[in-house]
């Protein structure tokens, strides 16, 4: 990572780099993360948080108006089994980190019960 936090430029230094902080548009309003890589998903590329998170490019805050997007021919299907598979593992850590969150708010409510 690098030493000094460095923001994102548009045009000619896009993709930002590994290290640089990226803020994205969430459901919840604007976050900010450490990037550790940019990988291509099957359509746009996405842009792995050193937290786990994955953001699509196109909600990365500083994404130029028209980002680029793979035409479906370009995608093999290894490519398609391994973006499953990521999907899937996705998904498991989201459940697991929701399960956790709904039982420690149970602890709490039965603790604050008592």
């Amino acid at each position: 990572m690098k030493t000094s936090v460095q923001r994102v430029s548009t045009g000619e230094n896009w993709p930002p780099e590994e290290g640089e902080v990226v803020t994205f548009k969430s459901s919840t309003g604007q976050k900010s993360g450490v990037l550790k890589e940019v990988r291509w998903g099957l359509v746009w590329r996405d842009f792995i948080l050193e937290d786990g998170r994955v953001i699509p490019e196109h909600r990365v805050v500083g994404c130029p108006e028209s980002p680029t997007w793979r035409s479906a021919d370009e995608v093999s299907q290894e490519e398609r089994e391994a973006c499953e598979v990521r999907d899937v593992r996705g998904a498991a850590i989201r459940d697991e980190m929701h399960h956790a969150e709904d039982e420690e708010g149970h602890q709490e409510r039965m603790a604050r019960d008592q």
